[in-house]
């Protein structure tokens, strides 16, 4: 989000911060417009792992304000006021919003992360595996809980703002590519879209750029979060790939499992591929080891001691309610762009 002194969204004044931005020489990655005016999207460039990926964030970041702008990294504006979203203008931004109505009504902010993957086989087999645990990545992703200057009693606001979108839903069981491109004929068909660019599940593959992208997360202002979420979908990628899960969660199921995640956070119980009901953070240890394995022979792993540190610190949701009921908003708006902008993120 790109914000004022008070950390208030820019609004329609963010257009001219934008333009100056897209005028100047470009950071590596890069940094783009958004669907939202006062919003813009940091694009890395490819990273080797979780270190890598937030060192490059962190250029960026530094880049932005640098060059005057103000930034937030937030799921959703805690203050922002309802319906007052300013938007783009784009052939596609257009396209969107002719068919999103009334449905865009204040701007989020997902932390969205591609995993390449060498070929269509490994490729649906890390969807399979990756798709079953979507609900932990975003439990400890959960970091909106404000939304329109109230407390919307959810872990993840942004999370249920995006479920009233067309076509943003939990991934369907796909078994193989080739179900995976026929999915994506028939839903292109029967919404009327231009392609499957317009299909925006949590987790989907990216045929163009021959990567998966997880979509699942809230956007963090924390960089070690950042780093250590990414190691954790490096690490499951790897471990789903050698050893391949056996059951795919029915869609209802997955539905369920992501509710409450969204809703509670972490703190809350999960269907797990066994069927079995469990807390999600008995769930989450478990995952974290086989994420581990699969990047401790290469020393890829250090990330995920801040994962690791998670699952036994205070929620993320709870910190900004806490900060919120001592100091009030002006200091929660404050805080968020305070961490967003420290260089150590």
């Amino acid at each position: 989000m790109l914000v004022d002194d008070d950390g208030h969204l820019l609004g329609a004044a963010a257009a001219s911060v934008l333009a100056d931005l897209c005028a100047g020489r470009q950071p590596d990655g890069g940094v783009t417009g958004e669907i939202f005016v006062d919003q813009v999207e940091l694009n890395t460039t490819v990273c080797q792992d979780g270190e890598d990926l937030a060192a490059a964030l962190r250029g960026l970041r530094r880049w932005l304000t640098a060059n005057g702008a103000r930034p937030m990294a937030v799921g959703v504006h805690p203050d922002a006021p309802f319906g007052t979203a300013h938007m783009a203008s784009s052939a596609r931004y257009d396209w969107i919003l002719t068919e999103m109505a009334g449905l865009f009504r204040t701007p989020t902010a997902a932390l969205q992360i591609h995993v390449a993957l060498p070929d269509t086989q490994t490729a649906m087999l890390a969807y399979r595996g990756l798709r079953n645990r979507l609900c932990l990545l975003r439990a400890l992703s959960a970091s909106s809980p404000f939304w329109h200057g109230q407390d919307s009693g959810l872990a993840s606001a942004r999370s249920a703002i995006t479920r009233s979108y067309p076509r943003t839903t939990v991934p369907p069981a796909l078994r193989s590519w080739e179900e995976y491109v026929t999915t994506s004929e028939r839903i292109v068909t029967a919404a009327g879209i231009p392609d499957y660019t317009y299909v925006w599940w949590d987790l989907r593959p990216q045929p163009r750029l021959g990567t998966l992208e997880v979509r699942v997360m809230d956007t963090q202002t924390s960089l070690a979060r950042v780093a250590g979420l990414a190691a954790l979908i490096q690490g499951l990628v790897r471990h789903t790939v050698q050893a391949p899960d056996t059951v795919d969660l029915p869609d209802d199921v997955l539905a369920a499992n992501d509710y409450r995640a969204c809703r509670h956070g972490l703190d809350t119980a999960v269907v797990d591929t066994d069927g079995a009901s469990r807390p999600l953070r008995e769930v989450a240890v478990r995952t974290l080891a086989e994420a581990r394995s699969a990047l401790a022979p290469e020393g890829l792993d250090r990330p995920l001691d801040v994962v690791e540190s998670m699952l036994v610190s205070p929620p993320e949701p709870d910190r900004q309610r806490q900060l919120y009921r001592q100091h009030g908003m002006p200091a929660l708006l404050a805080d968020l762009v305070t961490r967003t902008t420290n260089q150590d993120g």
